[in-house]
């Protein structure tokens, strides 16, 4: 079985990497468009082409998939013979108590996920328009359009989601960055949603995160140990809390960049101590990098159709440096297995 941090890691960046792309696309376009001197109702219209027929089936895609991967893995360790539509459908006339609270919890979480992905999207596109109609209407657009759209194009600012800080704080990022983030941590919920309802369905109490090598500090703390059940459902119960009453993503266990795979654990099964070597940070400094080297590529066609070369020969700089820093990160892990992980899931 693919493992479980590698899947996760794989599908959310390829979200991250879609909704950069689009991102990427409406820069083009804007910059083309006052460029060209196009109407505010103009972009208005062409920026709807790019973001209102955008397939969101990857959220229960991706879920869905996920969570028969870990199913079948726990059916095939506890020695179950049995098709995995056979065992779902037995398994939810079963359900009950906490077990049936957990598997309505997922859904519900499944079909919040969508609901708030296209809110995002709709409060993206306000705010690009209304950018738009603000630089369009600007006087020293107006009287000096070319050297305007210069200084603009790095000035220009796509973040438009606020997230809650562990400190109380708030940053503001970008649309990609934050379905990436929600959708990273329903694939993570779902997961553990069903696995400790898999555990009272088959008279199991205990359970067992995996260590991998990309944890962060917060992960590591659970991993390599026999976690009983109510551990877990305190665990899990007080990041539901946590996020209903600050409406953010989960912290901890499961914050917003959480792989861990729980497990049910049965007599025999070999516990993995986490290693003291951990590289989360080197991986999510590539992931940055390469989506910051994305939007570079951006703003070098931006300049260069506006007839910029010195801006481009500054941006190209800009990317040489980014790719040295991402060589260097990856030459920082000790083995070739650890650095064709972290290339992989930036191709």
């Amino acid at each position: 079985m693919k493992k479980s941090s590698e899947y996760i890691n794989e599908k959310v960046l390829k979200v991250n990497k879609k909704y950069q792309r689009l991102q990427n696309l409406t820069e083009e376009l804007f910059f083309r468009c006052l460029d060209e001197e196009r109407s505010v109702e103009y972009f208005i219209e062409k920026l709807d082409e790019i973001w209102g027929n955008i397939d969101h089936s990857y959220i229960q895609e991706d879920i869905d998939n996920y969570v028969d991967m870990i199913q079948e893995y726990n059916l095939e360790t506890l020695g179950i013979q049995q098709s995995q539509k056979d065992y779902k459908e037995l398994k939810l006339l079963a359900l009950s108590g906490i077990a049936l609270m957990l598997y309505q919890r997922q859904q519900a979480r499944q079909d919040e996920e969508e609901r708030r992905v296209i809110r995002l999207e709709e409060t993206f596109e306000q705010f690009i328009a209304r950018k738009y109609e603000q630089y369009y209407n600007s006087p020293e657009y107006k009287n000096n359009k070319e050297e305007y759209l210069k200084l603009k194009v790095p000035q220009y600012n796509s973040q438009i989601v606020p997230y809650r800080l562990k400190n109380g704080d708030y940053r503001w990022v970008q649309l990609s960055t934050y379905v990436a983030m929600i959708h990273n941590s329903n694939m993570t919920r779902s997961a553990w949603n069903n696995t400790i309802s898999d555990g009272i369905y088959l008279g199991y109490a205990k359970f067992y995160i995996p260590p991998h090598s990309f944890s962060c500090e917060h992960c590591v703390h659970y991993q390599g140990r026999i976690l009983e059940l109510d551990e877990v459902l305190e665990l899990v119960e007080d990041i539901n809390t946590r996020e209903e009453e600050n409406e953010s993503i989960g912290e901890e266990i499961l914050h917003p960049n959480c792989k861990c795979q729980l497990l049910i654990y049965h007599e025999g099964m070999t516990i993995q101590k986490p290693s003291e070597e951990q590289y989360y940070d080197i991986r999510q400094k590539v992931n940055t990098l390469t989506l910051k080297k994305e939007r570079l590529l951006t703003e070098i066609k931006i300049q260069k159709r506006l007839g910029n070369q010195d801006e481009v020969d500054k941006l190209n700089n800009q990317r040489n440096v980014i790719n040295s820093q991402i060589r260097d990160l990856i030459n920082e892990l000790p083995t070739t297995e650890l650095k064709r992980k972290v290339v992989a899931i930036n191709r």
